[in-house]
């Protein structure tokens, strides 16, 4: 019988809850770049960008939950792959604007109900 190493078992601790919407992105370049959200959680997103990006470069997320005021966070690429409509990023949230991460939390709080209802 194999052993499950660390590396294999999900380490976010918080399910991811699907929703696309746009999100503007600044990165190492000067300019903002357009993505969407494809998922997300309290701890990190997935996103599609514009921007090539690899592991380990920061960017800066605007990003809109339906009718809420635009949502700032600064996050780290953990992974990224190319694809034909651009780069598809695991990001993760860096500690950061407070007010913003409690939006977000209560708004994936209301998501998750919602999807049990």
């Amino acid at each position: 019988m194999a052993l499950q190493t660390s590396s294999s078992l999900d380490r976010r601790g918080c399910g991811r809850v699907s929703h696309l919407s746009e999100v503007l992105v600044k990165g190492e370049a000067t300019t903002f770049g357009r993505g969407t959200t494809r998922d997300f959680n309290e701890s990190g997103a997935r996103l599609v960008v514009s921007e090539k990006v690899k592991p380990g470069h920061n960017l800066v997320l605007h990003l809109k939950l339906e009718a809420q005021r635009a949502l700032s966070f600064l996050a780290t690429v953990v992974w990224a792959k190319s694809t034909e409509n651009g780069t598809e990023v695991g990001v993760r949230f860096q500690d950061g604007c407070h007010a913003d991460r409690r939006h977000l939390n209560r708004w994936l709080h209301h998501r998750r109900l919602l999807s049990f209802a």
